[in-house]
């Protein structure tokens, strides 16, 4: 099951605020703006030292990288760019499963050779899982059009280098069909397929055919016109040879071309419905998903602990916000509550009791905390040396 948790910042405060007593939603209001405004903030922090790290590889950079980016590692790149999409609840998908498809859902017509030789570095990362209505022309209706609901990735991350080009990629899509990632590679090579080979075969034959009898025809009236003009029987045969053949072979080429810009077309249009953005651009959005997907779990663990009757473990707090998510929004979630916990441990907005269980802290001693979380951003002590209190005996 996904981590993502499908539903707005907004909405879900909305729904959480509904739990608290009408004498304790302002405080919770007030909670929620400052964990939003701290974690976009964080989110933020990451970005710039993420796209520092992209700098020397970003394909569109108009600037004149320094001497040291020469040195730029890849691989540092990529672990400060995972750890920002694992903050944004992506995961890594295996891309030597994922890109070895047949059963594609999108322009299954087209016949893909992704080209993995060409590719130096290739990582994909999917959140969230939908559905979306496609239309196809299956064989087993005749090729007749067809609404068919297919499973999709919300979310596509890609990073992709190639061993011609120094530079990185990125690229950030939507609603990609789950057998459809070997169409996000810009590799990727689109082949002809058999019936239309079949088809241009048939035409070229036609063609071939109609320029031999055309030449059959000629042949036999050209000695009279030759003589009828005065000029030698090749001199007059050998052009109009030359303009026949040429006339039907640019027919079969201007037909190829036909057929291959169709498949082109088919292709870039695709891609242009599902991309969101490409290379630097996507970073500032990993940013904002990140922090949204912060400060979602952040909300539903502290809210869950506050309206328990009593302390909560953490697998009863990973139970109690999974039950709330499918109540609310029908999603199925896998909330990771060691991760939602530890937030709350950096942040100070719960107590721990001698028995390892959690209790959520009231909401004014909440804010008091978080304030001390924002003088902790310029502090010189780094976030997260504060620990969880210990509730007193008894």
């Amino acid at each position: 099951m996904p981590r993502f948790v499908p539903c707005r910042t907004a909405h879900l405060a909305q729904e959480l605020a509904l739990r608290f007593r009408p004498e304790d939603r302002a405080g919770f209001w007030e909670v929620v703006r400052v964990v939003e405004d701290l974690y976009h903030h964080y989110g933020s922090t990451e970005a710039r030292l993420v796209e520092a790290l992209y700098a020397p590889f970003d394909p569109d950079v108009e600037t004149v990288p320094p001497a040291s980016a020469l040195d730029a590692s890849v691989d540092r790149l990529h672990d400060r760019l995972g750890r920002l999409l694992t903050r944004a609840n992506f995961e890594r998908a295996p891309t030597d499963v994922l890109l070895t498809r047949t059963d594609r859902e999108v322009l299954a017509r087209l016949e893909i050779d992704p080209d993995l030789d060409a590719l130096e570095e290739l990582s994909i990362y999917t959140r969230g899982r939908g559905h979306k209505a496609v239309m196809l022309r299956p064989m087993r209706r005749l090729f007749r059009l067809e609404e068919r609901e297919v499973p999709t990735y919300r979310r596509v991350a890609l990073l992709v280098r190639t061993r011609r080009e120094p530079h990185v990629s990125l690229r950030l899509f939507k609603d990609v069909p789950c057998h459809d990632l070997e169409l996000l590679v810009p590799t990727v090579r689109v082949k002809m397929r058999l019936l239309d080979k079949l088809k241009l075969s048939g035409s070229s034959g036609a063609a071939a055919v109609s320029a031999w009898k055309l030449l059959r025809a000629l042949y036999g009236y050209a000695p009279g016109m030759a003589k009828l003009l005065a000029v030698p029987f090749q001199a007059l045969l050998l052009p109009v040879a030359v303009l026949i053949t040429g006339i039907y072979g640019g027919k079969t080429l201007l037909d190829y071309a036909k057929i291959r810009a169709s498949y082109i077309n088919a292709l870039a249009e695709h891609l242009y419905a599902i991309t969101m953005a490409s290379n630097a651009p996507v970073i500032a959005r990993l940013a904002t998903l990140a922090g949204e997907e912060d400060t979602k779990e952040v909300l539903l663990a502290w809210a869950v602990l506050a309206q328990a009757p009593g302390p909560l473990t953490p697998e009863e707090v990973r139970q109690q916000v999974e039950a709330l998510l499918w109540d609310r929004y029908r999603a199925r979630v896998q909330f990771d509550a060691a991760d939602a916990l530890h937030k709350l441990d950096e942040l100070a907005l719960c107590a721990r009791g001698p028995d390892g269980r959690l209790t959520a802290l009231p909401v004014d001693a909440a804010l008091r905390n978080l304030d001390r979380a924002w003088d902790d951003v310029y502090a010189s002590r780094p976030r997260g040396s504060r620990r969880l209190r210990a509730l007193p005996e008894g």
